[in-house]
């Protein structure tokens, strides 16, 4: 009986793991602090195998000296992409290519050092499909445990 309640289970399962389903793959590109002393200008090249929303977040982080003239852009080799940031978040379409990220800030106080946050996250507008090893593995657990249960000892009564 107990065999038969197995087999609906698995079957069940498999029907799920067979059902196709797609995630939403975020990357987050770039979450770091970074250092500012006196001006700093940085670039870094990102490539977008597949167009999708740019989200970029750019802060002073509270720590010796308060940055100014914050500045994100981004460009391509056509120009520029979208509006100029000085602080906060802004959001913009990417179709495929390769595109230049470029901060700069001026730490101008008593140390001349300060601290710049800066986020970049791209999410592919297509979703991601999951790959078919989820029957594949669900396949080999069953396989597994109907082995195990056949292997056992008999137990005397």
């Amino acid at each position: 009986m107990q065999l038969k309640h197995l087999f609906r289970y698995l079957t069940a399962l498999l029907i799920l793991g067979a059902s196709p389903s797609f995630a939403r793959a975020d990357t987050v590109l770039w979450d770091a602090d970074n250092f500012v002393i006196g001006q700093q200008a940085n670039v870094l090249p990102v490539t977008v195998a597949n167009g999708g929303m740019f989200t970029v977040s750019l802060s002073d982080v509270p720590w010796l000296d308060t940055l100014q003239n914050m500045s994100f852009f981004l460009t391509s080799a056509s120009g520029a992409i979208g509006p100029s940031l000085t602080q906060g978040t802004e959001s913009f379409y990417l179709a495929p290519g390769t595109y230049y990220a470029h901060w700069s800030a001026l730490a101008n106080g008593t140390y001349d050092v300060g601290v710049e946050h800066l986020e970049m996250q791209f999410q592919p507008m297509a979703p991601v499909p999951l790959p078919a090893s989820v029957l594949l593995m669900l396949s080999g657990l069953a396989v597994l445990f109907w082995q195990r249960r056949h292997n056992q000892p008999a137990q005397d009564a």
